[in-house]
């Protein structure tokens, strides 16, 4: 039987969701996508914190951990990390897939 982990969402990653649906909402003038967005995340998050090793490995010669996952949801890349002590998914960063994602790995 699979039990959900909690989940947290860190400073940064919770700045990269409110940028994404302001920008999304705001300056495309398209609520209804950023609503769509929305519910993509959700589903995200509800699958990693079912399956946390469900996304793939953030490994390139930047990510200096090697727990760190990733998944996309929609266009953009949902960094976290899965704590197996506390059945706990943090959620590191939430970022455009189109965006130079080097200089953001490196700070994971």
């Amino acid at each position: 039987m699979a039990v959900d982990y909690s989940f947290s969402f860190t400073d940064a990653a919770a700045a990269d969701l409110d940028e994404t649906l302001n920008y999304i909402s705001g300056e495309l003038s398209n609520p209804t996508a950023a609503q769509s967005f929305l519910k993509k995340m959700e589903t995200a998050i509800s699958a990693v914190r079912t399956f946390p090793l469900s996304g793939s490995p953030a490994l390139n010669p930047y990510v200096k951990r090697n727990d760190i996952r990733k998944t996309m949801v929609g266009n953009y890349v949902m960094y976290y990390l899965p704590d197996h002590l506390k059945h706990e998914i943090v959620i590191l960063r939430i970022v455009y897939g189109q965006r130079d994602r080097d200089s953001i790995e490196e700070n994971l």
